[in-house]
């Protein structure tokens, strides 16, 4: 198991889908998710506020109301080019103890939107890695290190219709 950065929402051009961009180490793990879902990662990774709450900020308000925590994401299968992710959660009763660890079965993508937005950790399975990473130097220059590369024009910025 191996813990990943995200590193953004990229898209190649206006008719592909967009890519959440994954990265442990010199390997990043592309996910191809829809437009929505890469949109509500966006918001997330930018921590944006919206008028009415979102659905994964929504899911993070019930979580909170249930005394329930986000401990971490785990993306532990590929399967027929489909990632399988599951939510790692402790529910605590009034006292502040553990009452129950919960997994919960999610797709990757709201794993990711929801994890974003309360900073727990993001992991994949050492197969899935081996299955599905690619060598970082496919990102090019400036490899996703640097905070202040505004050339990367298919990573989404605010204003964009994703």
């Amino acid at each position: 198991m191996v813990e990943l950065e995200v590193l953004g929402v990229s898209q190649a051009d206006e008719n592909a889908y967009p890519l959440v961009l994954l990265r442990h180490e010199s390997r990043v793990l592309p996910i191809l998710v829809g437009i929505p879902e890469a949109s509500a990662i966006q918001v997330g990774i930018m921590g944006e506020k919206t008028a009415r709450p979102m659905t994964h900020d929504l899911m993070k308000n019930i979580f909170t109301g249930l005394r329930a925590e986000l401990k971490s994401v785990t993306i532990y299968r590929l399967e027929n080019d489909t990632f399988f992710a599951h939510l790692n959660m402790e529910q605590y009763n009034a006292q502040g103890a553990v009452e129950q660890v919960l997994r919960i079965d999610t797709r990757p993508s709201d794993g990711i939107a929801i994890a974003v937005r309360v900073g727990c950790p993001i992991f994949a399975a050492d197969d899935v890695m081996d299955s599905a990473a690619q060598d970082a130097s496919i990102l090019g220059p400036g490899d996703g290190d640097d905070e202040d590369d505004d050339d990367d024009e298919d990573i989404f910025e605010e204003g964009d219709d994703a």
